[in-house]
Protein backbone atom coordinates (compact mmCIF):
# COMPACT_ATOMS: atom_id res chain seq x y z
CA UNK A 1 0.00 0.00 0.00
CA UNK A 2 1.17 3.90 -0.64
CA UNK A 3 2.91 2.60 -3.90
CA UNK A 4 2.60 2.78 -7.42
CA UNK A 5 0.18 5.59 -9.58
CA UNK A 6 -2.81 4.36 -7.52
CA UNK A 7 -1.35 5.51 -4.34
CA UNK A 8 -1.66 8.98 -5.49
CA UNK A 9 -4.13 11.81 -3.95
CA UNK A 10 -7.20 12.14 -5.28
CA UNK A 11 -7.73 14.64 -7.76
CA UNK A 12 -9.77 17.63 -7.45
CA UNK A 13 -9.72 20.72 -4.90
CA UNK A 14 -9.30 19.89 -1.11
CA UNK A 15 -12.04 19.27 0.24
CA UNK A 16 -13.69 20.71 3.92
CA UNK A 17 -14.86 17.69 5.90
CA UNK A 18 -17.65 19.45 7.36
CA UNK A 19 -19.23 20.46 4.08
CA UNK A 20 -20.48 17.07 2.78
CA UNK A 21 -20.31 18.09 -0.67
CA UNK A 22 -18.41 20.67 -2.60
CA UNK A 23 -20.20 20.24 -6.07
CA UNK A 24 -24.16 20.25 -5.14
CA UNK A 25 -26.78 19.64 -7.75
CA UNK A 26 -29.56 21.91 -7.90
CA UNK A 27 -33.05 21.22 -9.47
CA UNK A 28 -35.10 23.88 -11.76
CA UNK A 29 -38.68 22.97 -12.89
CA UNK A 30 -38.92 23.52 -16.72
CA UNK A 31 -42.03 25.85 -17.74
CA UNK A 32 -43.69 24.67 -20.94
CA UNK A 33 -44.61 27.22 -23.09
CA UNK A 34 -47.65 25.09 -24.89
CA UNK A 35 -49.70 23.60 -22.38
CA UNK A 36 -50.27 19.56 -22.67
CA UNK A 37 -47.20 18.99 -24.99
CA UNK A 38 -44.28 17.69 -23.21
CA UNK A 39 -40.89 16.55 -24.41
CA UNK A 40 -39.84 14.47 -22.04
CA UNK A 41 -39.08 11.54 -21.17
CA UNK A 42 -36.61 11.02 -23.90
CA UNK A 43 -33.89 8.88 -24.84
CA UNK A 44 -31.46 9.04 -27.76
CA UNK A 45 -32.36 12.87 -28.58
CA UNK A 46 -29.82 15.20 -29.85
CA UNK A 47 -28.91 18.04 -27.54
CA UNK A 48 -26.25 21.08 -28.02
CA UNK A 49 -23.76 20.62 -25.52
CA UNK A 50 -23.01 24.81 -24.89
CA UNK A 51 -25.95 27.14 -25.64
CA UNK A 52 -26.40 29.53 -27.77
CA UNK A 53 -24.97 33.19 -27.28
CA UNK A 54 -28.55 33.97 -25.60
CA UNK A 55 -28.73 30.69 -23.11
CA UNK A 56 -30.50 28.69 -25.64
CA UNK A 57 -30.71 25.08 -25.78
CA UNK A 58 -31.85 22.53 -28.62
CA UNK A 59 -33.17 19.56 -28.39
CA UNK A 60 -33.90 17.36 -31.40
CA UNK A 61 -35.51 13.91 -32.31
CA UNK A 62 -35.29 10.48 -29.81
CA UNK A 63 -37.69 8.03 -28.47
CA UNK A 64 -40.53 9.98 -26.61
CA UNK A 65 -42.15 7.97 -23.79
CA UNK A 66 -40.34 4.08 -24.94
CA UNK A 67 -42.40 4.26 -27.87
CA UNK A 68 -42.33 7.03 -30.53
CA UNK A 69 -39.75 8.16 -32.32
CA UNK A 70 -39.69 11.70 -33.12
CA UNK A 71 -37.61 14.26 -34.95
CA UNK A 72 -39.18 17.46 -33.44
CA UNK A 73 -37.27 20.52 -32.71
CA UNK A 74 -37.79 21.97 -28.83
CA UNK A 75 -36.11 24.78 -27.51
CA UNK A 76 -34.87 25.90 -23.96
CA UNK A 77 -34.20 28.91 -22.82
CA UNK A 78 -33.77 30.86 -19.35
CA UNK A 79 -33.37 34.03 -20.24
CA UNK A 80 -36.25 35.10 -18.04
CA UNK A 81 -34.58 32.99 -15.15
CA UNK A 82 -37.04 30.97 -15.45
CA UNK A 83 -36.63 27.47 -17.50
CA UNK A 84 -38.88 27.25 -20.24
CA UNK A 85 -39.26 24.89 -23.07
CA UNK A 86 -41.39 25.40 -26.34
CA UNK A 87 -41.65 23.31 -29.44
CA UNK A 88 -39.86 25.08 -32.77
CA UNK A 89 -41.86 24.99 -35.98
CA UNK A 90 -39.09 25.46 -39.00
CA UNK A 91 -39.55 26.81 -42.43
CA UNK A 92 -38.84 23.77 -44.86
CA UNK A 93 -38.06 20.03 -44.34
CA UNK A 94 -35.36 19.01 -41.43
CA UNK A 95 -34.09 15.75 -40.11
CA UNK A 96 -36.70 13.50 -39.86
CA UNK A 97 -37.31 10.95 -36.92
CA UNK A 98 -34.29 9.44 -35.72
CA UNK A 99 -32.38 8.38 -32.67
CA UNK A 100 -28.99 8.15 -31.09
CA UNK A 101 -27.91 11.08 -33.36
CA UNK A 102 -25.50 13.52 -32.93
CA UNK A 103 -25.53 17.51 -32.75
CA UNK A 104 -23.73 20.83 -32.56
CA UNK A 105 -23.86 24.19 -32.22
CA UNK A 106 -21.59 25.77 -34.38
CA UNK A 107 -21.56 29.76 -33.92
CA UNK A 108 -25.34 30.53 -35.29
CA UNK A 109 -25.77 26.63 -37.13
CA UNK A 110 -27.22 24.19 -34.93
CA UNK A 111 -25.69 20.51 -36.77
CA UNK A 112 -27.56 17.36 -36.54
CA UNK A 113 -26.05 14.36 -38.40
CA UNK A 114 -26.35 10.73 -38.06
CA UNK A 115 -28.36 8.33 -35.96
CA UNK A 116 -31.23 5.54 -36.38
CA UNK A 117 -33.56 7.02 -38.97
CA UNK A 118 -34.95 3.83 -39.96
CA UNK A 119 -38.95 3.47 -38.51
CA UNK A 120 -39.55 0.60 -40.87
CA UNK A 121 -37.71 -2.31 -41.62
CA UNK A 122 -37.00 -1.29 -45.41
CA UNK A 123 -36.06 2.44 -45.11
CA UNK A 124 -33.12 3.17 -45.85
CA UNK A 125 -30.55 5.37 -43.30
CA UNK A 126 -30.23 9.27 -43.75
CA UNK A 127 -26.43 10.37 -44.19
CA UNK A 128 -27.49 13.33 -45.01
CA UNK A 129 -25.49 16.52 -42.95
CA UNK A 130 -28.42 19.29 -41.42
CA UNK A 131 -27.86 22.68 -40.54
CA UNK A 132 -30.40 24.94 -38.91
CA UNK A 133 -29.96 28.64 -38.91
CA UNK A 134 -30.81 29.77 -35.22
CA UNK A 135 -30.44 33.83 -36.19
CA UNK A 136 -33.21 33.37 -39.29
CA UNK A 137 -35.32 32.34 -35.64
CA UNK A 138 -38.93 33.88 -35.73
CA UNK A 139 -40.50 34.64 -32.64
CA UNK A 140 -43.02 31.32 -31.44
CA UNK A 141 -45.66 33.54 -30.16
Amino acid sequence: MGQGPMAQAPMGPPRNMSDPSPYPWSQKQLTYAVPHVFPFPRYGAAVNSVSSKDGSIYIMGGLVNGSTVKGDLWMMEAASGVPTCYPVSTTSEGPGPRVGHASLLVGNAFIVFGGDTKTDETDMLDDTLYLLNTCQYHSHL
